[in-house]
């Protein structure tokens, strides 16, 4: 019974890693999502209860605010 030979064992010293779309146990995308999601939900949050003055001093309008607002976590805006 004749047996193929085994091929020699390669180095990858030295040769870049392709970079990994999902990361480990393909989770990176998802917590990257709910990171977002987090983010959104956190700045709308603050944004609600800042005062005129400072709308003023950052350049959005009351109608931009209340437009940014009423949006879900999940509905993106100028990201």
């Amino acid at each position: 019974m004749s047996h193929a030979p085994i091929p020699p064992l390669t180095s990858t010293v030295g040769r870049p890693r392709p970079p990994a779309q999902f990361g480990p146990f393909r989770l990176t995308r998802p917590l990257a999502l709910l990171a977002l999601w987090h983010r959104r939900a956190h700045t709308r949050a603050q944004l609600s209860r800042i005062d005129a003055e400072a709308l003023r001093d950052i350049g959005i309008g009351e109608a931009e605010r209340r437009a940014e607002c009423v949006l879900w976590f999940w509905q993106g805006g100028d990201d």
